[in-house]
């Protein structure tokens, strides 16, 4: 890990002891020095500054006010955190999505938890890249307040069509919390046409028991600021009244934190500029503090246990040919189903909440399975 040091401008350490009480982060946090002592960590906080590709234009996405409001926050135990500093912007904005791919593999490669702050969201195309495995299926969700498949012109509103056409069918995108009057309807046919999974503002703030089961399944977490109301986060690229009140962008969090499948979560569009009073900033550090939080509750569900450990329960549905199967976890409640594929009888075990299983109990289709049922069915 030792050869990751030079990616990074690391942080000062007497910027990170100077004001910080026992107990809080600012004294707890490993350095980018650490990797030299081989120190373990569970969790890599790391800035990034590039934004030469957004979509009006660079910005200032500095991330230390970050920093010093993260470093306040009280420590949760059991997990190792190391923050390394901000990464190093290449000459070239390839360059730098290069040093992402790169760096962000190292670290999944050592099963740490990549938490990435800063910089416009258009590097959510090389964290999709640096995921090992890429034969395997792999699943995006997107927190935003529009759908950002804008034009053919590569920038941060239209980086998911690069996703679109280069991974295709090897990468599931959900997008939670766009705002209707933003998404005109071609944009939304666009996604539609290509498998995302869509989930309205409305529709994210009245179910997160059905939110929950999504990010359970996710690898990976693309959080645009911008999907938080503006007096909540003054400090976003594209501001508006509506969106995710803090709590509720906290709770996102922390349930993405809760996935065992999840391997890395990263936080957009953050305009240094704007943040006059550092709202924008105490914001961000508390949705990472209620991530990490997440992670130290994880309950070593599937896929980290076989789903053969679970209650299987068959059931009868009318409007398809074979029983629709389920699995549950009776010490916590968490519910599985089994879907088909399409694929020479193989079947795929997807997340689901209780809910979905008391409707088909009621010989009602859910509306996730059968989402999943039609996409491996086309």
């Amino acid at each position: 890990m030792i050869e990751l040091k030079d990616y990074f401008n690391p942080v000062n350490q007497e910027f990170k002891n100077s004001r910080y009480t026992e107990g809080a982060y600012g004294n707890s946090c490993l350095l980018n020095n650490a990797f030299d002592k081989n120190k373990t960590a569970q969790i890599a906080l790391f800035g990034i500054t590039e934004t030469r590709n957004a979509f009006n234009g660079s910005f200032d996405s500095d991330t230390n006010l970050i920093r010093s409001y993260f470093y306040k926050l009280a420590e949760i135990p059991r997990l190792n955190v190391i923050d390394l500093g901000n990464l190093k912007s290449g000459k070239l904005v390839k360059d730098t999505y290069a040093s992402v791919k790169y760096v962000v593999n190292k670290l999944l490669q050592q099963n740490i938890i990549p938490v990435i702050i800063g910089g416009s969201q258009d590097i959510t195309v090389p964290l999709v890249r640096a995921l090992p495995n890429q034969q395997n299926e792999s699943e995006l969700t997107v927190i935003d307040a529009i759908i950002d498949n804008y034009d053919n012109e590569f920038h941060s509103n239209s980086y998911l069509n690069r996703l679109y056409q280069e991974f295709s069918d090897k990468l599931l995108i959900s997008i939670m919390g766009y705002q209707s009057y933003f998404v005109p309807p071609n944009r939304l046919s666009l996604a539609n046409k290509n498998g995302c999974d869509l989930y309205r503002l409305g529709a994210v703030r009245n179910s997160f028991n059905q939110i929950e089961p999504i990010l359970r399944d996710s690898d990976i977490v693309s959080f645009d600021i911008s999907a938080i109301r503006q007096t909540d986060c003054p400090a976003a690229s594209f501001l508006s009244p509506n969106g995710l009140y803090t709590e509720e962008a906290c709770q996102l969090a922390s349930l993405s934190g809760l996935s065992d499948k999840l391997k890395l979560f990263s936080l957009f569009e953050y305009q240094k500029n704007l943040d006059n009073n550092g709202q924008a900033a105490h914001l961000i550090a508390q949705i990472i503090w209620h991530f990490i939080y997440g992670v130290s509750q994880r309950k070593n569900d599937y896929p980290n246990k076989k789903i053969s450990s679970y209650k299987k329960i068959y059931v009868k549905l009318e409007k398809i040919d074979s029983d629709l199967v389920f699995y549950e976890n009776r010490q916590n409640k968490r519910f599985w189903a089994e879907v088909p594929t399409g694929k020479n009888g193989k079947t795929k075990i997807i997340s689901c909440s209780e809910n979905d299983y008391q409707k088909a109990c009621k010989n009602e289709i859910p509306d996730r399975i059968w989402k999943n049922i039609s996409r491996y069915l086309k």
